[in-house]
């Protein structure tokens, strides 16, 4: 995973050499501008040098996108069903952290709690703005794991939490 911050610079161009990608014969070259788009993908016979630019050379290994987690109950100490706007520094930590695992976005996990909390965080993750200056996994919605159960197949969740 590419996470070494001393590679990754804002506003700065990097190429990534010998990579394989999923859906390409061969070794290739990845282009990535100064926004840290990416600009190009082409064979590694048929990429030219380019000069001044931080280069990491994979070595034949493999590059993919990062994940989706479609259900995550909460990191670094803060379970999304306890949001509250004091929060925001943390999911955005948070949003940060999971970056940095290789996670491009999540869905956080909202268990069968107090309906006054899930409207609390649901609240708290309709107000979150990506930190500036460092990328981030992305939020892509909630996951809500309840409260609307079947009672008798709630498994862990708190039967007095539960709605009809």
């Amino acid at each position: 995973m590419l996470t070494d911050d001393s590679m990754l610079i804002p506003g700065r161009a990097l190429r990534i050499d010998r990579a394989r990608l999923a859906g390409y014969q061969g070794l290739q070259q990845i282009q990535i501008n100064d926004r840290s788009l990416i600009q190009g993908i082409q064979p590694m016979h048929q990429a030219a040098p380019i000069y001044h630019q931080t280069v990491i050379d994979l070595a034949g290994d493999w590059l993919s996108l990062g994940g989706v987690d479609l259900q995550i109950n909460g990191a670094l100490g803060l379970a999304f069903p306890d949001l509250q706007p004091r929060h925001l520094p943390k999911l955005q930590k948070i949003s940060q952290f999971l970056w940095d695992q290789g996670v491009d976005a999540f869905l956080p996990t909202l268990v069968t709690s107090d309906l006054a909390n899930i409207h609390q965080a649901l609240a708290v993750l309709d107000g979150y703005q990506p930190p500036d200056g460092y990328p981030s996994a992305q939020i892509w919605g909630a996951h809500l794991e309840g409260p609307c159960l079947n009672p008798d197949k709630r498994g862990a969740h708190a039967a007095e939490f539960c709605c009809p």
